[in-house]
């Protein structure tokens, strides 16, 4: 089968000649005088209908250069702009341009507009609407008649080399690609140290140098476009040295694993990532429309210029939620400061609510997962015009794509990506994420509390090759594209709290990219530690380990270990009424099902009463059962880790708090653990007879050697070696 981009290339074209071809077309199409005056109105005219089509795609297909004229007649956007730099150049040296700028609106041009299958509807503007953004695309003329905002910073050859966008996608050859992807097996390169407030940083790198220290000076070592500038400047100042560190590392394209994102630190991160988002989008932009300028001067039909992908979207943005998508746009609109923004009225109706204070006396981190709309099904494409942001854009015409995983997967297997009516009847398409270079994934531990395996879904269909051309120009694309090796000069990016096993799993599933990965861990102080000093009494916390061959039959060990270790006690001191109130937490669903079913049906628990708590339960069921557990009615009661994330309860009348495992997020052990002395507040007799006992026996938590990172976050990072290692004994208790 013959290579991909000889395939699609039109029959009997040969790349060489098709800037001549193109030359000679302009001439017949145009027929240009040497009028000066009638130079400048028709440049003025043709460039903006230049704008208008590359705003429409990014590729500069035969099938995208079409656009309506004002007569019968169509003029391409490649021969317009061709047609325009050979008229300027055609002035005599006495022929002297007004230094004064000059402005003109663009003609209206139809066409559609935006192309999103998934949304099912054309979004049309109003005609005041479109009168707006036809006075607001006006081009700027200079001496020389050249296009000052669309233009690279600099030309110059070494400002380009020092450019780490030009290094990662211009600058790689294709032996150097191949040899950096096979030593991403055989032999990676990493390098530790620690960074700001105790943040452990591991580097990874493929290169045959090793690892390069990225430069940390200041904001110019970003190589931010100039219209970035202002606001970039205001983003990375006063930022903590982790989060500048980052920083750094994020605009050098490397794959980045943060696993120390807060509730403080959340909106510089944030900043950080849109910043670099719309870095990479402009740069890119100003990359093609520079080629395109010089393929318009290459009569000779050499110059052969590689600077696409096969789709126009560049950038694809997972968030958990709709108001988690709200400050993202914020932040992208303020570093942009755009004159325009379309269909804005009708984003803020769809995906913003107000945060109000109705989860005042929830966690801080809480309250920002869930305080205004906490929607978990969206998508939506953003579209970048010179001065224009435009909402709900096509898939296909979108430079930014923002989706929740359950959104976009839902989008891939229905076909909702199809930009063509008539293929509505298509199940599944991805081509719209063939050429993503740049995934943001925030808050990936609230991503997690979702369903984790529409993430990995989601993930593995970026960067394939695509089932139809949509149009592209196969000369342009990357070689990499063609040779479907994109993925690894794709840039990952994962913030999250805490870093978990299936988060590393999926981060050395998917992050192929050969500039390096990044990780940085947090030092733990242990959670433990941290309970609130108005708690009345001591509570001594016990860890049990258990031992477990495999993560594999980690389930089956645990359960066995509680069956015959943890649940004789429960039974014993279940008909006592001062032992009731037992709170098992179990972190798993299928546990907790498996425990249910068990106190369900054993014969040895028929006169055990216990309730149960889980994310599917319903408002009645858990006012019912805590009411009993209060009471005394229920000495158990079951209750799982995604349901204390979504709702935290604060639960009544706990004496005895039980971890059948650890919970991911170090956060939970505090809140349940306090729940303990709030029942001491509030029944000082029970609490006094636990003073005599010191606490014992009223913080339990099973483990195992595969719970080490979560057991790190709790007991700290330097008491989890000796928990996990230690020979002695199985048993260890703090107070």
């Amino acid at each position: 089968m013959p290579p991909l981009h000889k395939r699609y290339r039109p029959h009997g074209a040969s790349q060489k000649n098709v800037p001549k071809r193109r030359a000679q077309k302009n001439e017949q199409a145009t027929g240009f005088t040497s009028s000066r005056t009638r130079d400048i109105e028709e440049g003025d005219r043709t460039i903006d209908e230049a704008d208008e089509s590359l705003e429409e795609h990014e590729q500069v297909s035969p099938s995208d250069e079409e656009s309506a004229s004002s007569g019968d007649e169509k003029v391409t956007a490649a021969q317009s702009y061709s047609t325009l730099l050979r008229s300027l150049n055609q002035k005599t040296a006495t022929e002297e341009r007004p230094a004064k700028r000059r402005k003109l609106k663009s003609e209206t041009s139809t066409k559609q507009e935006d192309r999103n299958g998934n949304h099912g509807r054309n979004l049309k503007s109003t005609s005041q609407e479109q009168n707006d953004t036809e006075a607001a695309d006006v081009v700027d003329f200079e001496e020389g008649g050249e296009q000052q905002e669309e233009q690279p910073d600099s030309d110059d050859e070494e400002f380009m080399l020092r450019d780490p966008f030009e290094q990662h996608y211009a600058g790689i050859e294709e032996a150097d690609l191949a040899a950096a992807i096979e030593r991403q097996v055989q032999a990676p390169t990493t390098e530790k140290n620690t960074v700001g407030r105790d943040i452990r940083k591991l580097v990874t790198s493929y290169t045959s140098a090793g690892i390069s220290a990225t430069s940390k000076k200041g904001i110019k070592d970003l190589k931010l476009k100039k219209r970035l500038a202002v606001t970039g400047s205001a983003v990375v100042k006063n930022i903590a040295p982790e989060e500048a560190d980052v920083a750094h590392e994020i605009f050098a394209y490397r794959d980045i694993l943060c696993g120390f994102r807060t509730h403080g630190n959340a909106a510089s991160l944030r900043n950080i990532a849109s910043l670099h988002a719309l870095n990479h989008i402009f740069k890119t932009r100003d990359r093609v429309l520079k080629n395109n300028a010089k393929l318009s001067q290459d009569t000779a039909g050499e110059a052969d210029y590689r600077d696409q992908g096969f789709t126009r979207p560049k950038v694809l943005i997972l968030l958990p939620t709709k108001q988690s998508c709200v400050r993202y746009i914020e932040s992208i609109v303020r570093l942009s400061e755009p004159d325009q923004q379309e269909n804005k009225g009708r984003f803020l109706d769809t995906y913003s609510q107000p945060e109000d204070d109705t989860f005042e006396n929830k966690s801080e981190d809480f309250r920002e997962l869930f305080t205004g709309n906490h929607e978990e099904d969206f998508r939506m494409g953003l579209k970048f015009t010179r001065k224009t942001i435009k909402f709900f854009s096509g898939f296909y015409n979108s430079d930014i794509i923002f989706a929740s995983p359950l959104g976009l997967m839902r989008t891939v297997t229905t076909g909702g990506g199809n930009a063509n009516e008539s293929d509505s009847k298509k199940k599944h398409d991805t081509d719209f994420l063939s050429s993503v270079e740049v995934v943001i994934v925030d808050h990936a531990t609230a991503l997690e509390q979702q369903n984790w395996s529409h993430m990995d879904y989601v993930l593995s269909q970026l960067n394939l090759l695509p089932q139809e051309s949509h149009g592209c120009d196969f000369a342009r694309v990357r070689h990499s594209y063609l040779n479907d090796q994109s993925k690894y000069l794709r840039q990952t990016i994962i913030f999250a709290a805490y870093l978990t096993p299936s988060i590393q799993s999926l981060a050395s599933a998917h992050m192929h990219n050969i500039a390096g990965r990044v990780k940085y861990t947090p030092t733990y102080t242990g959670t433990m530690l941290e309970l609130s000093p108005s708690i009345p009494l001591a509570i001594t916390q016990t860890f049990l380990r258990f031992d477990s061959l495999s993560p594999q039959a980690d389930s089956d060990t645990r359960f066995k270990f509680f069956t015959s270790t943890i649940l004789p006690q429960l039974l014993r001191s279940s008909n006592k009424s001062n032992n009731q109130g037992t709170l098992l937490f179990v972190p798993a669903y299928l546990d907790f099902v498996r425990l249910r079913n068990h106190f369900s049906t054993a014969a040895e628990t028929t006169s055990l009463s216990f309730g149960t708590i889980s994310e599917y339960s319903s408002r009645g069921d858990v006012a019912r059962a805590r009411s009993h557990f209060l009471s005394g009615r229920h000495s158990v009661l079951l209750y799982t880790e995604r349901a204390h994330h979504y709702f935290r309860y604060k639960l009544r009348g706990v004496r005895r708090l039980i971890f059948y495992g650890l919970p991911d997020n170090p956060l939970f052990w505090t809140e349940l653990v306090e729940m303990l002395g709030n029942n001491a507040a509030n029944d000082l007799g029970w609490a006094q007879n636990q003073r005599s006992k010191q606490g014992k026996g009223l913080v339990r938590a099973l483990f195992s050697k595969w719970d080490v990172m979560k057991l790190e976050r709790i007991v700290g990072t330097e008491r989890v070696g000796r928990l996990v290692s230690d020979s002695q004994g199985d048993v260890f208790g703090f107070v």
